[in-house]
């Protein structure tokens, strides 16, 4: 019987919701590494690109104003040069984003959203290519698991195209080792269909 009541809720739930859309989208993640030693602090920054792609289902809650979590997967990664050749790093994660959001109508084409809210990022491979040798970051050096603080806006075009614009900053330390601290943030661009 429980079963059958959580399965009702989740079907209710779905209708409830007035906009899903899927989308796709451009990254980029700076990352900011700080290692501490010996009370000499030596900051390193770098820039990384990638893509993703998910959906998401926005449920209003009053006049206006809606929550919306998502589901994404994404990658990004770079190469740098070094003396023994080129050194290839890549990412793939699941994030979840809840943003909260409101709206203001411009038109009857153009509806205008602001958001902020939490992220949750899942790491799944981080995989840094040196050569014929591959290792895996994640378990050893990197927590799988980051959180992030996002806000953005998006503009909705006729109830069908979504253009968004966001920035998540990373909250959580990622590195594992003592003395070192790890922390990436993202700016995202994607386009969506409105369904």
């Amino acid at each position: 019987m429980k079963k059958l009541l959580l399965i009702a809720a989740a079907i209710l739930s779905l209708s409830a919701a007035n906009a899903q859309v899927a989308y796709v989208g451009y990254q980029n993640v700076p990352g900011t590494r700080k290692v501490t030693v010996a009370n000499t602090t030596t900051t390193t920054n770098y820039s990384n690109s990638g893509f993703f792609l998910g959906g998401a289902m926005n449920f209003e809650i009053a006049d206006a104003l809606g929550i919306q979590p998502g589901l994404e997967v994404s990658y990004f990664g770079r190469t740098d040069e070094t003396l023994l050749g080129d050194d290839k790093f890549s990412m793939w994660g699941i994030n979840i984003p809840i943003d909260v959001n409101y709206g203001f109508e411009l038109s009857s084409d153009f509806k205008l959203n602001v958001y902020a809210g939490p992220s949750i990022y899942i790491g799944l491979a981080y995989n840094d290519k040196l050569g014929n040798t591959t290792y895996d970051w994640y378990g050893d050096a990197y927590s799988r698991f980051g959180l992030g603080l996002g806000m953005g806006a998006w503009c909705d075009i006729k109830d069908m195209i979504r253009v968004k614009i966001g920035y998540d900053m990373g909250l959580l330390n990622r590195a594992k080792d003592d003395g070192v601290e790890y922390k990436e943030n993202a700016l995202m661009f994607s386009v969506g269909y409105i369904f």
